[in-house]
């Protein structure tokens, strides 16, 4: 049992909630982007090199940012940002690093995330992290604002997925608690994981996902959403 804002959460019908996620094509597409990035990274890519790829991806998860965002996110000062941010969070970093990370390290993602996530024609946290979560998926979870206020409270639960307003301040929080709930869980998430047919997924991915559906995911299953919602 996980302790999160909206009360006591279990991961009751996992295996059931994953598929149907699986079988939205946007849902099913970005697991398997998300699985090449990190086959790339394993095999010498730099995070930064790969950056240009992930940012069309996080579309297929509904992220707003626009491609204007994504050419102002290429060029200084963002793209020093990004690569900031991306080094903090290296390729090598477990959750459990995120957690014993230095007060420095913490101020340096707040800052580069700071001139990420502007608002401006989408330029948000939410967009930031679904970038995140396809080059470091081992440790950041996609925070749409229905997460966030799922898990930590930080935000009111939203009426609509296109207009997050959380901000950069959220992440530190948001991945904190995130952290310490994969750590609680590990052994059922991967036992998840490893019996999860469509798409190569880790324990904290497979938390992400469950968090999506038990936060938002649920009401466009209850309302029979058609097959071509994203996530």
């Amino acid at each position: 049992m996980l302790r999160a804002h909206a009360g006591e959460w279990s991961l009751e019908g996992a295996a059931e909630k994953l598929a149907w996620r699986a079988r939205l094509p946007g849902a099913s597409s970005y697991d398997r982007a998300a699985h090449a990035l990190r086959v790339l990274a394993a095999n010498g890519a730099d995070a930064m090199q790969l950056l240009p790829l992930a940012l069309p991806a996080s579309w297929l998860v509904n992220a707003r940012a626009t491609s204007h965002v994504f050419q102002r996110w290429l060029a200084p000062p963002s793209r020093d940002a990004w690569a900031l941010l991306l080094e903090r969070l290296g390729p090598m970093a477990s959750l459990e690093d995120w957690l014993a990370a230095s007060a420095a390290d913490r101020a340096d993602v707040a800052r580069a995330l700071t001139v990420i996530a502007t608002g401006r024609d989408g330029a948000t946290l939410c967009a930031a992290t679904k970038v995140l979560a396809l080059l470091r998926p081992q440790l950041v979870p996609l925070m749409d604002d229905a997460a966030i206020a799922f898990a930590i409270g930080a935000v009111p639960m939203p009426e609509s997925a296109d207009d997050p307003r959380a901000g950069a301040e959220t992440f530190a929080p948001m991945l904190d608690w995130f952290a310490r709930a994969v750590a609680s869980a590990e052994a059922d998430l991967v036992a998840i994981a490893k019996a999860h047919a469509f798409a190569v997924l880790d324990a904290p991915q497979v938390l992400d996902r469950l968090l999506w559906f038990d936060s938002w995911g649920h009401r466009l299953k209850n309302a029979e959403a058609p097959r071509s919602a994203t996530r």
